[in-house]
């Protein structure tokens, strides 16, 4: 009997241990007074946005924040450093840079409570306009006659034989006129694949495609020359290189 008694005590300490150890718990009794802010439309050119979440302490005993979590490096919090005292309220400050971001905005911000033991969820949402950053910005090599572009370089990596590599061109028009491009390849290359022309009206910016299929063990590293013309006129090559792995180098 007294081995038994023993043996159920000694069960339930090492639970609690393993409880007290393990993965934080979800706190109940440190409520929000709002869970979820919604921003609503907010405009990239406007700059920080600031909310002030409230967490009221419905329980006995006091409760610290210890930490913040945000996810996001867009997303700054401040919080109460002292402890809440049952029947008190703390103050999370969350500020949101919408600074390159655009379209609907969803973060969870994780407050860790009691020395990171237990915590609350918290969500911002929004809904962000960009605003039209300078071209060299986005599109820094210029290809000259107007055409700005993001990469001069596109270096397809090693793959496996019927894989398939894309990368994503981003093609700005700086000029008050509307432009053809159509793209030269030298030497030409059917297993790259893009579009043949790209019509961009007046300062518009477009992406486009550029994809290679893996289709059989090349054995030296390989590059062609992709030339765009615009309006007639070639612009300054775009380079596109096929790497192969160091051991096969070696073979060659």
């Amino acid at each position: 009997m007294m081995k038994s008694l023993l043996f159920l005590i000694l069960s339930l300490f090492t639970a609690l241990t393993a409880q007290a150890q393990g993965e934080p718990q979800f706190l109940e009794t440190f409520k929000p007074v709002e869970r979820t802010h919604d921003f609503g439309t907010i405009y990239e050119k406007d700059g920080k946005v600031v909310h002030v979440f409230r967490l009221r302490n419905n329980g006995k005993s006091p409760v610290a924040i210890s930490a913040v979590n945000t996810w996001c490096g867009c997303m700054v919090a401040d919080y109460t450093k002292r402890a809440v005292r049952p029947g008190e309220t703390a103050r999370v400050t969350v500020s949101l840079d919408p600074d390159h971001k655009q379209g609907n905005f969803v973060k969870q911000v994780v407050v860790l409570v009691n020395d990171g033991s237990a915590y609350v969820r918290l969500w911002v949402k929004a809904n962000i306009v960009p605003m039209v950053h300078p071209v060299r910005e986005d599109h820094p090599f210029d290809y000259g006659h107007g055409l700005f572009m993001n990469q001069q370089l596109l270096p397809f990596p090693e793959l496996t034989v019927g894989q398939t590599h894309t990368f994503e061109l981003k093609l700005a028009n700086d000029t008050d006129k509307p432009m053809t491009i159509q793209f030269k390849r030298v030497p030409n290359n059917t297993v790259l694949k893009m579009p043949s022309m790209v019509r961009l009206q007046p300062h518009e910016r477009k992406s486009i495609h550029v994809s290679s299929l893996y289709f059989r063990r090349h054995y030296a590293p390989r590059r062609i020359h992709v030339i765009p013309v615009v309006n007639g006129k070639e612009a300054k090559p775009l380079v596109v290189k096929w790497n192969v792995a160091q051991k096969f180098r070696l073979l060659n």
